[in-house]
Protein backbone atom coordinates (compact mmCIF):
# COMPACT_ATOMS: atom_id res chain seq x y z
CA UNK A 1 0.00 0.00 0.00
CA UNK A 2 1.02 3.66 -0.41
CA UNK A 3 1.57 6.20 2.32
CA UNK A 4 2.40 9.74 1.20
CA UNK A 5 3.03 8.32 -2.29
CA UNK A 6 5.66 5.91 -0.94
CA UNK A 7 5.29 2.13 -0.86
CA UNK A 8 4.91 0.22 2.41
CA UNK A 9 4.25 -3.45 3.12
CA UNK A 10 2.14 -4.89 5.93
CA UNK A 11 3.34 -8.46 6.32
CA UNK A 12 4.12 -11.20 8.82
CA UNK A 13 7.54 -12.46 7.75
CA UNK A 14 8.66 -16.04 8.47
CA UNK A 15 9.61 -16.34 12.13
CA UNK A 16 7.50 -13.38 13.30
CA UNK A 17 4.43 -13.60 15.53
CA UNK A 18 2.44 -10.69 14.09
CA UNK A 19 2.17 -8.39 11.10
CA UNK A 20 4.31 -5.28 10.89
CA UNK A 21 4.22 -2.22 8.65
CA UNK A 22 7.52 -1.92 6.80
CA UNK A 23 8.79 0.86 4.53
CA UNK A 24 10.11 -0.65 1.31
CA UNK A 25 13.49 1.10 1.28
CA UNK A 26 16.12 0.18 -1.31
CA UNK A 27 19.65 -0.49 -0.05
CA UNK A 28 21.25 2.79 1.06
CA UNK A 29 18.01 4.81 0.89
CA UNK A 30 16.59 6.77 3.83
CA UNK A 31 12.95 6.60 2.76
CA UNK A 32 10.59 4.13 1.12
CA UNK A 33 10.60 4.04 -2.68
CA UNK A 34 7.96 5.65 -4.89
CA UNK A 35 8.54 3.14 -7.72
CA UNK A 36 6.24 0.10 -7.65
CA UNK A 37 8.67 -2.25 -9.44
CA UNK A 38 11.47 -1.32 -7.03
CA UNK A 39 9.07 -1.86 -4.12
CA UNK A 40 8.28 -5.38 -5.37
CA UNK A 41 11.98 -6.20 -5.62
CA UNK A 42 12.66 -4.90 -2.09
CA UNK A 43 9.70 -6.88 -0.72
CA UNK A 44 10.94 -10.08 -2.36
CA UNK A 45 14.41 -9.51 -0.92
CA UNK A 46 12.96 -8.97 2.58
CA UNK A 47 11.05 -12.24 2.34
CA UNK A 48 14.06 -14.26 1.17
CA UNK A 49 16.29 -12.77 3.86
CA UNK A 50 13.71 -13.70 6.51
CA UNK A 51 13.56 -17.26 5.18
CA UNK A 52 17.35 -17.52 5.35
CA UNK A 53 17.59 -16.10 8.88
CA UNK A 54 14.95 -18.34 10.41
CA UNK A 55 15.95 -21.62 8.76
CA UNK A 56 12.69 -23.50 9.20
CA UNK A 57 12.28 -27.21 8.73
CA UNK A 58 13.72 -27.75 5.27
CA UNK A 59 10.65 -29.60 4.02
CA UNK A 60 8.47 -26.53 4.62
CA UNK A 61 10.46 -24.26 2.28
CA UNK A 62 10.01 -24.28 -1.46
CA UNK A 63 13.36 -23.77 -3.17
CA UNK A 64 12.97 -20.93 -5.65
CA UNK A 65 15.70 -18.45 -4.73
CA UNK A 66 19.23 -18.61 -3.35
CA UNK A 67 18.04 -17.62 0.15
CA UNK A 68 15.54 -20.48 0.34
CA UNK A 69 18.15 -22.94 -0.96
CA UNK A 70 20.68 -21.89 1.69
CA UNK A 71 18.01 -22.22 4.39
CA UNK A 72 17.26 -25.79 3.29
CA UNK A 73 20.95 -26.65 3.14
CA UNK A 74 21.74 -25.17 6.57
CA UNK A 75 18.90 -27.21 8.07
CA UNK A 76 20.44 -30.32 6.53
CA UNK A 77 24.01 -29.58 7.70
CA UNK A 78 22.91 -29.00 11.30
CA UNK A 79 21.72 -32.60 11.42
CA UNK A 80 24.49 -34.10 9.29
CA UNK A 81 27.55 -32.66 11.08
CA UNK A 82 26.96 -33.82 14.63
CA UNK A 83 30.15 -32.28 16.03
CA UNK A 84 32.87 -29.89 14.99
CA UNK A 85 32.79 -26.44 13.44
CA UNK A 86 31.72 -27.35 9.91
CA UNK A 87 28.12 -26.04 10.27
CA UNK A 88 29.52 -22.71 11.46
CA UNK A 89 32.05 -22.64 8.61
CA UNK A 90 29.26 -23.33 6.11
CA UNK A 91 27.27 -20.41 7.50
CA UNK A 92 30.26 -18.11 7.10
CA UNK A 93 30.71 -19.35 3.52
CA UNK A 94 27.08 -18.81 2.52
CA UNK A 95 26.72 -15.39 4.15
CA UNK A 96 28.20 -13.34 1.23
CA UNK A 97 26.28 -15.50 -1.27
CA UNK A 98 22.97 -14.68 0.39
CA UNK A 99 23.87 -11.02 0.88
CA UNK A 100 24.59 -10.52 -2.84
CA UNK A 101 22.20 -12.97 -4.50
CA UNK A 102 19.60 -13.87 -1.86
CA UNK A 103 16.65 -12.90 -4.06
CA UNK A 104 18.12 -14.33 -7.28
CA UNK A 105 16.31 -17.38 -8.72
CA UNK A 106 18.44 -20.49 -8.30
CA UNK A 107 18.36 -21.31 -12.02
CA UNK A 108 19.96 -17.94 -12.83
CA UNK A 109 23.03 -18.48 -10.62
CA UNK A 110 25.74 -19.48 -13.07
CA UNK A 111 29.54 -19.42 -13.41
CA UNK A 112 29.73 -15.65 -13.99
CA UNK A 113 27.79 -14.97 -10.80
CA UNK A 114 30.13 -17.30 -8.91
CA UNK A 115 33.16 -15.47 -10.32
CA UNK A 116 31.64 -12.14 -9.25
CA UNK A 117 31.15 -13.58 -5.77
CA UNK A 118 34.78 -14.71 -5.71
CA UNK A 119 35.92 -11.22 -6.72
CA UNK A 120 33.80 -9.85 -3.88
CA UNK A 121 35.64 -12.14 -1.44
CA UNK A 122 38.99 -10.91 -2.79
CA UNK A 123 37.82 -7.33 -2.23
CA UNK A 124 37.07 -8.26 1.40
CA UNK A 125 40.81 -9.08 1.75
CA UNK A 126 40.25 -12.76 2.41
CA UNK A 127 43.19 -15.08 1.84
CA UNK A 128 43.40 -17.27 -1.26
CA UNK A 129 43.04 -20.55 0.65
CA UNK A 130 40.04 -19.26 2.61
CA UNK A 131 38.33 -18.16 -0.60
CA UNK A 132 38.91 -21.57 -2.20
CA UNK A 133 37.52 -23.33 0.87
CA UNK A 134 34.36 -21.22 0.90
CA UNK A 135 33.86 -21.52 -2.84
CA UNK A 136 34.11 -25.29 -2.42
CA UNK A 137 31.39 -25.25 0.24
CA UNK A 138 29.10 -23.25 -2.05
CA UNK A 139 29.62 -25.79 -4.84
CA UNK A 140 28.88 -28.64 -2.43
CA UNK A 141 25.59 -26.98 -1.54
CA UNK A 142 24.54 -27.05 -5.20
CA UNK A 143 25.71 -30.67 -5.49
CA UNK A 144 23.49 -31.54 -2.53
CA UNK A 145 20.59 -29.64 -4.11
CA UNK A 146 20.98 -31.60 -7.36
CA UNK A 147 20.92 -34.90 -5.44
CA UNK A 148 17.59 -33.81 -3.87
CA UNK A 149 16.18 -32.75 -7.27
CA UNK A 150 15.88 -29.14 -6.15
CA UNK A 151 18.24 -27.75 -8.79
CA UNK A 152 18.98 -28.73 -12.37
CA UNK A 153 22.27 -30.64 -12.84
CA UNK A 154 23.16 -28.09 -15.52
CA UNK A 155 23.54 -25.39 -12.82
CA UNK A 156 25.96 -27.51 -10.79
CA UNK A 157 27.96 -28.56 -13.86
CA UNK A 158 28.34 -24.91 -14.83
CA UNK A 159 29.61 -23.95 -11.38
CA UNK A 160 32.17 -26.76 -11.43
CA UNK A 161 33.87 -25.14 -14.43
CA UNK A 162 35.01 -22.29 -12.14
CA UNK A 163 38.46 -23.31 -10.90
CA UNK A 164 39.97 -22.40 -7.57
CA UNK A 165 42.48 -19.58 -7.24
CA UNK A 166 46.07 -20.71 -7.81
CA UNK A 167 49.18 -19.51 -6.06
CA UNK A 168 50.64 -16.45 -7.77
CA UNK A 169 47.81 -16.30 -10.32
CA UNK A 170 45.44 -13.95 -8.50
CA UNK A 171 45.39 -10.76 -6.44
CA UNK A 172 44.12 -12.61 -3.36
CA UNK A 173 46.22 -12.30 -0.23
CA UNK A 174 48.49 -15.20 0.74
CA UNK A 175 48.70 -16.30 4.36
CA UNK A 176 52.15 -17.22 5.70
CA UNK A 177 52.76 -20.94 6.05
CA UNK A 178 52.21 -22.32 9.54
CA UNK A 179 55.57 -23.46 10.90
CA UNK A 180 56.74 -25.27 14.04
CA UNK A 181 57.35 -23.11 17.09
CA UNK A 182 60.73 -23.28 18.81
CA UNK A 183 60.52 -25.22 22.07
CA UNK A 184 62.36 -22.44 23.91
CA UNK A 185 59.48 -20.08 23.08
CA UNK A 186 57.00 -22.65 24.40
CA UNK A 187 58.69 -23.19 27.75
CA UNK A 188 59.31 -19.45 28.14
CA UNK A 189 55.58 -18.71 28.53
CA UNK A 190 54.71 -21.54 30.94
CA UNK A 191 55.50 -19.51 34.12
CA UNK A 192 53.07 -16.80 32.95
CA UNK A 193 49.97 -18.98 32.80
CA UNK A 194 48.10 -21.24 35.19
CA UNK A 195 49.09 -24.79 36.03
CA UNK A 196 46.15 -26.13 34.03
CA UNK A 197 47.07 -24.35 30.80
CA UNK A 198 50.79 -25.04 31.31
CA UNK A 199 50.09 -28.78 31.59
CA UNK A 200 47.95 -28.66 28.44
CA UNK A 201 50.68 -26.88 26.47
CA UNK A 202 53.46 -29.24 27.50
CA UNK A 203 51.33 -32.37 27.05
CA UNK A 204 50.34 -31.31 23.54
CA UNK A 205 53.98 -30.57 22.70
CA UNK A 206 54.94 -34.09 23.80
CA UNK A 207 52.12 -35.98 22.08
CA UNK A 208 51.32 -33.92 18.96
CA UNK A 209 47.57 -33.97 19.63
CA UNK A 210 45.18 -31.61 17.89
CA UNK A 211 43.94 -28.80 20.17
CA UNK A 212 40.41 -30.22 19.99
CA UNK A 213 41.66 -33.60 21.20
CA UNK A 214 43.76 -31.98 23.90
CA UNK A 215 40.90 -30.11 25.58
CA UNK A 216 38.53 -33.12 25.51
CA UNK A 217 40.55 -35.56 27.64
CA UNK A 218 38.52 -37.42 30.26
CA UNK A 219 39.75 -40.09 32.70
CA UNK A 220 37.46 -42.68 31.10
CA UNK A 221 39.14 -42.11 27.71
CA UNK A 222 42.65 -42.95 28.95
CA UNK A 223 43.86 -46.56 29.20
CA UNK A 224 46.39 -46.66 32.04
CA UNK A 225 48.23 -50.00 32.27
CA UNK A 226 50.74 -50.07 35.13
CA UNK A 227 54.32 -49.41 34.03
CA UNK A 228 53.48 -49.12 30.32
CA UNK A 229 52.57 -46.48 27.75
CA UNK A 230 49.14 -44.95 28.24
CA UNK A 231 46.68 -44.74 25.34
CA UNK A 232 44.18 -41.92 24.98
CA UNK A 233 41.22 -42.61 22.66
CA UNK A 234 39.21 -39.39 22.10
CA UNK A 235 35.44 -39.73 22.22
CA UNK A 236 35.20 -37.57 19.08
CA UNK A 237 37.89 -36.69 16.57
CA UNK A 238 38.40 -35.36 13.07
CA UNK A 239 38.37 -38.66 11.15
CA UNK A 240 35.74 -40.47 13.21
CA UNK A 241 33.21 -40.41 10.35
CA UNK A 242 35.73 -42.30 8.18
CA UNK A 243 35.80 -45.20 10.63
CA UNK A 244 39.38 -44.47 11.72
CA UNK A 245 40.26 -44.96 15.37
CA UNK A 246 42.47 -42.31 16.95
CA UNK A 247 44.93 -43.51 19.59
CA UNK A 248 47.32 -41.06 21.27
CA UNK A 249 50.34 -42.61 23.00
CA UNK A 250 51.35 -40.89 26.25
CA UNK A 251 54.86 -41.55 27.57
CA UNK A 252 56.37 -41.18 31.06
CA UNK A 253 56.66 -37.37 31.07
CA UNK A 254 53.14 -37.00 29.66
CA UNK A 255 51.81 -39.39 32.30
CA UNK A 256 53.45 -37.31 35.00
CA UNK A 257 51.74 -34.18 33.67
CA UNK A 258 48.33 -35.79 33.23
CA UNK A 259 48.14 -37.89 36.42
CA UNK A 260 47.03 -35.08 38.81
CA UNK A 261 44.16 -34.16 36.48
CA UNK A 262 42.79 -37.72 36.42
CA UNK A 263 41.69 -37.53 40.07
CA UNK A 264 38.09 -36.66 39.28
CA UNK A 265 34.90 -38.43 38.10
CA UNK A 266 35.58 -40.65 35.10
CA UNK A 267 33.27 -38.72 32.75
CA UNK A 268 34.51 -35.24 33.77
CA UNK A 269 36.92 -33.27 31.63
CA UNK A 270 40.46 -33.17 32.96
CA UNK A 271 41.24 -29.55 32.15
CA UNK A 272 38.69 -27.23 33.73
CA UNK A 273 38.52 -23.46 33.06
CA UNK A 274 37.01 -23.03 36.53
CA UNK A 275 40.09 -24.58 38.15
CA UNK A 276 42.34 -22.47 35.95
CA UNK A 277 40.51 -19.28 36.92
CA UNK A 278 40.79 -20.22 40.60
CA UNK A 279 44.57 -20.66 40.17
CA UNK A 280 44.82 -17.32 38.37
CA UNK A 281 43.01 -15.45 41.14
CA UNK A 282 45.13 -17.14 43.80
CA UNK A 283 48.28 -16.09 41.96
CA UNK A 284 47.05 -12.50 41.74
CA UNK A 285 46.35 -12.50 45.48
CA UNK A 286 49.85 -13.80 46.26
CA UNK A 287 51.44 -11.05 44.16
CA UNK A 288 49.15 -8.32 45.47
CA UNK A 289 51.03 -5.04 46.01
CA UNK A 290 48.38 -3.29 48.12
CA UNK A 291 48.59 -4.32 51.80
CA UNK A 292 45.70 -6.46 53.02
CA UNK A 293 44.82 -3.73 55.51
CA UNK A 294 44.18 -1.31 52.64
CA UNK A 295 42.02 -1.43 49.56
CA UNK A 296 39.43 -4.10 48.84
CA UNK A 297 39.21 -7.25 50.91
CA UNK A 298 40.20 -10.26 48.80
CA UNK A 299 37.14 -11.56 46.97
CA UNK A 300 34.82 -8.75 48.07
CA UNK A 301 34.48 -7.16 44.63
CA UNK A 302 33.31 -10.27 42.79
CA UNK A 303 29.79 -10.67 41.52
CA UNK A 304 27.73 -13.48 42.99
CA UNK A 305 26.05 -14.14 39.64
CA UNK A 306 28.45 -13.01 36.87
CA UNK A 307 27.14 -12.78 33.32
CA UNK A 308 29.84 -15.17 32.10
CA UNK A 309 31.06 -18.08 34.18
CA UNK A 310 33.98 -20.41 33.35
CA UNK A 311 32.81 -23.31 31.20
CA UNK A 312 32.88 -27.01 31.98
CA UNK A 313 35.81 -27.51 29.60
CA UNK A 314 38.07 -25.61 27.26
CA UNK A 315 37.49 -25.55 23.54
CA UNK A 316 40.14 -24.88 20.90
CA UNK A 317 39.29 -21.16 20.83
CA UNK A 318 39.47 -20.54 24.59
CA UNK A 319 42.65 -22.64 24.75
CA UNK A 320 44.24 -20.45 22.06
CA UNK A 321 43.18 -17.31 23.94
CA UNK A 322 44.81 -18.62 27.12
CA UNK A 323 48.07 -19.20 25.21
CA UNK A 324 47.87 -15.71 23.70
CA UNK A 325 47.40 -14.17 27.17
CA UNK A 326 50.46 -16.05 28.45
CA UNK A 327 52.60 -14.77 25.56
CA UNK A 328 51.38 -11.20 26.19
CA UNK A 329 52.20 -11.45 29.91
CA UNK A 330 55.66 -12.87 29.16
CA UNK A 331 56.48 -10.10 26.68
CA UNK A 332 55.24 -7.44 29.10
CA UNK A 333 57.77 -8.59 31.70
CA UNK A 334 60.55 -8.81 29.11
CA UNK A 335 59.86 -5.28 27.89
CA UNK A 336 60.02 -3.94 31.44
CA UNK A 337 63.29 -5.76 32.14
CA UNK A 338 64.82 -4.59 28.86
CA UNK A 339 63.76 -1.00 29.53
CA UNK A 340 65.36 -1.09 32.99
CA UNK A 341 68.58 -2.50 31.49
CA UNK A 342 68.53 -0.09 28.54
CA UNK A 343 68.60 -2.83 25.89
CA UNK A 344 66.29 -4.11 23.17
CA UNK A 345 63.72 -6.63 24.48
CA UNK A 346 63.97 -10.26 23.36
CA UNK A 347 60.26 -10.90 22.78
CA UNK A 348 58.54 -14.25 22.37
CA UNK A 349 56.92 -14.42 18.90
CA UNK A 350 53.23 -15.15 18.66
CA UNK A 351 52.36 -18.82 18.27
CA UNK A 352 49.21 -20.93 18.48
CA UNK A 353 48.45 -24.36 19.96
CA UNK A 354 48.27 -25.88 16.49
CA UNK A 355 51.94 -25.04 15.93
CA UNK A 356 52.77 -27.38 18.82
CA UNK A 357 51.50 -30.22 16.63
CA UNK A 358 53.89 -29.14 13.87
CA UNK A 359 56.76 -28.99 16.36
CA UNK A 360 56.04 -32.49 17.66
CA UNK A 361 55.77 -33.88 14.12
CA UNK A 362 59.06 -32.33 13.02
CA UNK A 363 60.87 -33.61 16.12
CA UNK A 364 59.61 -37.19 15.71
CA UNK A 365 60.32 -37.19 11.97
CA UNK A 366 63.94 -36.12 12.51
CA UNK A 367 64.55 -38.83 15.10
CA UNK A 368 62.43 -41.73 13.81
CA UNK A 369 61.24 -41.00 10.26
CA UNK A 370 58.03 -40.12 8.45
CA UNK A 371 56.17 -43.33 9.28
CA UNK A 372 56.58 -42.84 13.02
CA UNK A 373 55.61 -39.16 12.70
CA UNK A 374 52.47 -40.17 10.81
CA UNK A 375 51.54 -42.69 13.50
CA UNK A 376 52.07 -40.04 16.19
CA UNK A 377 49.79 -37.58 14.43
CA UNK A 378 47.17 -40.21 13.59
CA UNK A 379 47.59 -39.95 9.82
CA UNK A 380 46.82 -42.75 7.37
CA UNK A 381 48.41 -40.86 4.47
CA UNK A 382 52.07 -39.85 4.53
CA UNK A 383 51.36 -36.83 2.31
CA UNK A 384 49.37 -35.36 5.21
CA UNK A 385 52.32 -35.91 7.54
CA UNK A 386 54.57 -33.98 5.15
CA UNK A 387 52.42 -30.89 5.74
CA UNK A 388 53.19 -30.95 9.46
CA UNK A 389 56.77 -32.24 9.56
CA UNK A 390 59.38 -29.84 8.22
CA UNK A 391 61.78 -31.30 5.67
CA UNK A 392 65.16 -32.41 6.98
CA UNK A 393 67.42 -30.07 5.02
CA UNK A 394 70.39 -31.52 6.87
CA UNK A 395 70.03 -34.80 4.96
CA UNK A 396 70.03 -32.94 1.65
CA UNK A 397 73.14 -31.01 2.68
CA UNK A 398 74.87 -34.26 3.68
CA UNK A 399 74.02 -35.80 0.29
CA UNK A 400 75.44 -32.74 -1.45
CA UNK A 401 78.71 -33.16 0.47
CA UNK A 402 79.01 -36.80 -0.52
CA UNK A 403 77.76 -36.78 -4.11
CA UNK A 404 77.74 -33.18 -5.26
Amino acid sequence: YQRNKRWWWKVQLPGEKKCKNRPLKPVGARFATTDYSVACEVAENLWQQAVYRNEFDGRDIEVTHIASLTARYLHYTDGYYTHGKEPQNIRYSLKPLTALYGCLPVAEFGPLKLIDLRDHMIALDWSRKLINQRMGRIKRMFKWAVSRQMVSPVVYQGLMTVEGLKYGRSTARENPKRKPVDESHVYAVLPYTTGVVAAMIELQLLTGMRPGEMVAIRPCDVERPEGAIWHYCPEKHKNQHRGIKRIVAIGPRGQELLRPFLLRPEDSYCFSPAESEKMRRKKLTEHRKTPNSCGNIVGSNRKETPARKPGVRYDSTSYAKAVKSAITACNKVRRAEAKAAGVEPDLVPKWTPYQLRHTAATKVRKEMGYECAGATLGHTNMSATAIYAERNQGLADEAAKRFG
